[in-house]
């Protein structure tokens, strides 16, 4: 079903050193569907007009130039290649509308081979492609034991050959600093950008670690990362969802 979401973002100076604009978009669903740690994989339609209608009046908040942004990222509840091609092409024409260069899009990796049709697709227009993956952690026993992300054996080496920005994420039961440290440097060695998602509960997920969050809020990395303009960190968790993405569960 479509969730009543906060689908439009602007990502100004105050939040990321990236000023962007980001919409969440609706997806005809995740074909993988196994992460542990994902809810958004529900706000779904197998419907193409349902996503399209949804998706155009997202997409219809895009102000680019109007607000000094020349960079859109798109999110949905699976991965950009499983939008609506109608949908891929009202982004296109919204980035050309609008006056946006660069399209950020996000997705798994066993969907990296059709990158390059993406690049193709975007580049009619002029329009700058970057793509991002989730990795979530390179502790592969996490990754892949605990979180079933679906790609194991698979060097941070692999994922930058076909993905410039990751997605990393903290605060699940068995986490640790020392943990998070690492995925950091080898993130910083082998990609442009990273952005930290603190977790959020979710039904039958892990369990979300209060003091392992709370260690890191007051901790020296923590300090250190607010500092570095390739890092973002995203904290969206409160009892009430008052942000409405996701169904976070106290």
């Amino acid at each position: 079903m479509i969730y009543d979401l906060v689908r439009y973002q602007f990502v100004d100076e105050s939040i990321s050193s990236m000023k962007r604009e980001n919409v969440l978009l609706v997806s005809l669903g995740c074909s993988w569907g196994k992460c542990a740690f994902c809810d958004y994989q529900d706000d779904k339609s197998s419907s193409v007009l349902a996503c399209d209608t949804v998706n155009k009046k997202v997409l219809s908040q895009v102000k680019g130039r109007e607000v000094g942004s020349s960079i859109l990222e798109v999110t949905c509840s699976a991965s950009y290649t499983e939008l609506p091609f109608t949908t891929i092409n009202y982004i296109r024409e919204t980035c050309k509308e609008k006056g946006i260069t660069t399209v950020i899009l996000e997705g798994h990796y066993i969907y990296r081979d059709t990158n390059r049709f993406f690049t193709d697709f975007f580049e009619q227009y002029g329009i700058k492609t970057i793509f991002r993956c989730g990795v979530e952690t390179f502790d592969e026993h996490i990754r892949e034991d605990i979180l079933h992300k679906g790609f194991p054996n698979v060097t941070a080496e692999d994922i930058a050959k076909y993905f410039s920005w990751i997605n990393i994420m903290f605060g699940m039961e068995g986490q640790t600093l020392s943990q998070l440290e690492k995925d950091v440097a080898t993130g910083l060695k082998f990609f442009d950008r990273i952005n930290i998602s603190i977790y959020t509960t979710v039904k039958n997920g892990p369990a979300r670690d209060s003091k392992a969050i709370e260690a890191f809020y007051n901790s020296d990395l923590y300090k250190e990362l607010k500092e570095n303009p390739a890092i973002d960190i995203y904290d969206e968790w409160d009892e009430d969802n008052a942000h409405k993405v996701g169904h976070d569960e106290p």
